[in-house]
């Protein structure tokens, strides 16, 4: 992970389950940390920390190497 990874994406939060909800980072630190979908495989479950490229939108895991 660079520097740069940090200034061209930002940071989400998703729920990896079959509602695949995305919430940003601020309303991850607010306090929205679980999974509150109704009819969702993870509800109640962490949502787990992503960045999204903000050229393409693609989301993707931070160890993962992202580029065009």
């Amino acid at each position: 992970m660079c520097y740069n990874d940090y200034i061209m994406n930002k940071i989400i939060y998703v729920c990896t389950g079959t509602c695949k909800a995305e919430i940003s980072e601020e309303q991850y630190n607010d306090g929205l940390t679980k999974c509150g979908g109704e009819g969702c495989t993870l509800k109640g479950h962490d949502f787990a920390k992503r960045l999204k490229c903000s050229e393409c939108g693609a989301v993707y895991n931070e160890k993962e190497t992202h580029s065009h």
